[in-house]
């Protein structure tokens, strides 16, 4: 018999592993027997049905399509490793030949233990039975009231370790975690070693001084199922590994970790002693604390990221705490030849934004517009530095081109590798309506005059930061009285919509080029507040419920002749 299974992975690792049954249902929608969390999903997005030893699968309509192995595809047949893939969304297809495995219970016991233990316990009495009984109850109930209020991952493998050989009077025992395929085991991911206890000593090493059974570890990895090996029969598959008999083993425990998605790690315990046989009771305490323990484990990991995300929250406010600083917020008001307005409102997670206005000389105002790689306080330390560099290049050179090279130059010498960053800045002469524009990477102008909206200074090369010598154009137009220019990000042409079709599936939707210069289209007596403003609620009502997803920075200048 064969039996199928859908593998993804989860944002932080964990591999979730759904057995498709005679049919499952895949999509966004909360009933379905596998969810894709991902905006280019469906509501129902598609279906794999079981028909004997096939396994079937058919697109039902969706938005996005379905690819299979990278190919875009409708329907087929699913073979064993074969990809489907939703948005960003893969999922792995295995099929399992389970025709000559145990049945399924809740361990798996070899024939020699099953018969020793009852053997032992043949014309037992009642009262001593019971006695045992209470013991191993008692014994439980230790084990998880050491370990339930452990919220530190690493401290927390060594309690299960410590707990569960003190309970069974085990010799030696480990706790490994598994690999994405389970196909390997690996150490503890804070600590990055292996946690021991050999002889009631605690240790953690590295992996060349690591040693247990890779064949019970992987058999137990592979099923699932507890495992408890004695040797006392030598045709045993197990007693024919090499490990066992490399390490010369006459005992071994072997139980899953597990979690909300299924097994990340074993509890593994052995003996090389010829009298410390383990029995049927210590894998049973040692199957309830694996129970116990992968899910205590599951819940530390949640506590820490839990506070991994406080301490993001609070980078972020200091984040934004220094973009405020740098960008402009007095806006002058004294020459009656222009007007000029700017603000970001920032997403939930404060990204590189930023904008700003110059005055190189009394005939020349300028203003800049870019955006930096990366978020948080990282990305607001390299805009500071910009901003800094960019006020006093402009007295530099009076060539918008020339003020991206000397950014250009900086960004590469001082900042981080991989940072980079876009860049539109424009110099307007207020004697003329002359205007110079040079673009790295950004997006273009966006005119606003009587005669219509009309779109320049397109970039004429990559972001700065990127290239240690990098050429840009300048771009010269002219424009008349009472024409606005306006500067923008990502996060306003960007901005996203989800929209539900008759059908019931949702279609997302950005903003795009072509509402914003709708928006403005016509506008051109405003103030550059006031338009600045309309073009912020275009963007929030398209986006509405949901606000934008990314910082929304805006700045205009209006040139009043």
């Amino acid at each position: 018999m064969l039996r199928g299974y859908l593998v993804s992975q989860g944002e932080k690792g964990q591999e979730r592993r759904v057995p498709i049954g005679p049919s499952i249902t895949l999509g966004r929608a909360v009933d379905c027997g596998f969810i894709i969390d991902d905006a280019a999903a469906s509501r129902r997005h598609l279906r794999i049905a079981t028909e004997g030893d096939r396994f079937v699968w058919k697109d039902l309509g969706s938005t996005n399509g379905t690819q299979l192995n990278g190919q875009p595809m409708l329907e087929g047949v699913l073979k064993d490793g074969d990809r489907l893939q939703v948005g960003e969304t893969v999922m792995r297809f295995e099929i399992e030949d389970i025709t000559d495995e145990e049945p399924k219970e809740s361990t798996t016991i070899f024939k020699e233990t099953i018969v020793d233990w009852q053997q032992e316990g043949l014309g037992e009495p009642i009262g001593e039975k019971e006695e045992r009984a209470e013991r191993l109850l008692r014994a439980v109930y230790a084990v998880m009231n050491e370990i339930a209020s452990n919220y530190e991952p690493c401290p927390l493998v060594d309690r299960i370790l410590e707990t569960t050989m003190k309970a069974i009077d085990a010799q030696r025992g480990s706790v490994v975690f598994a690999s994405e395929d389970k196909s390997t085991i690996e150490p503890c991911p804070v600590c990055h070693k292996f946690h021991v206890i050999q002889r009631g000593r605690l240790t953690h090493v590295e992996e060349r001084e690591f040693h247990i059974s890779n064949t019970v570890a992987h058999r137990v990895l592979k099923r699932g199922e507890s495992l408890l090996f004695q040797d006392t029969d030598r045709d045993s598959e197990l007693n024919v590994s090499a490990s066992i008999m490399s390490l010369r083993l006459r005992s071994i425990i072997c139980v899953p970790l597990r979690g909300k998605f299924g097994i990340f790690g074993l509890l593994y315990i052995d003996s090389d002693r010829a009298g410390h046989q383990y029995t049927h009771e210590d894998m049973l305490l040692t199957t309830a604390v694996g129970n116990s323990a992968g899910l205590a484990l599951e819940n530390a990991t949640m506590h820490g990221q839990i506070l991994e995300k406080q301490r993001i929250d609070q980078e972020i406010q200091h984040a934004w705490k220094i973009q405020e600083g740098f960008l402009v917020r007095q806006w002058p008001e004294g020459d009656g030849r222009f007007q000029v307005y700017g603000e970001t409102r920032p997403a939930k997670t404060v990204g590189g934004d930023f904008y700003d206005f110059v005055r190189p000389d009394a005939d020349h105002v300028g203003i800049l517009i870019g955006d930096v790689s990366g978020k948080g306080v990282p990305a607001a330390l390299t805009m500071a530095q910009l901003l800094a560099e960019f006020r006093q290049g402009v007295h530099r050179t009076s060539l918008p081109s020339a003020v991206l090279q000397l950014l250009n130059e900086s960004l590469v010498q001082r900042s981080p590798k991989g940072t980079f960053c876009t860049l539109c800045y424009l110099v307007l002469d207020l004697k003329t309506g002359h205007v110079l524009c040079a673009n790295a990477g950004h997006h273009p102008v966006v005119g606003v005059g009587k005669n219509g909206v009309r779109v320049f200074g397109d970039a004429s090369g990559p972001p700065a930061g990127i290239l240690p010598t990098c050429c840009w154009k300048d771009t010269e137009t002219q424009i008349g009285a009472a024409d606005t220019l306006l500067l923008f990000t990502d996060g306003i042409v960007e901005a996203r919509a989800v929209n539900t079709q008759r059908t019931g599936e949702d279609e997302i939707e950005d903003f795009g080029m072509e509402r914003l210069c709708e928006a403005v289209k016509g506008h051109y007596k405003r103030t550059p507040q006031e338009l600045i403003e309309r073009l912020n609620q275009k963007v929030q009502g398209f986006c509405a419920p949901i606000p934008p997803h990314d910082d929304c920075t805006l700045i205009a200048v209006k040139y009043l002749g």
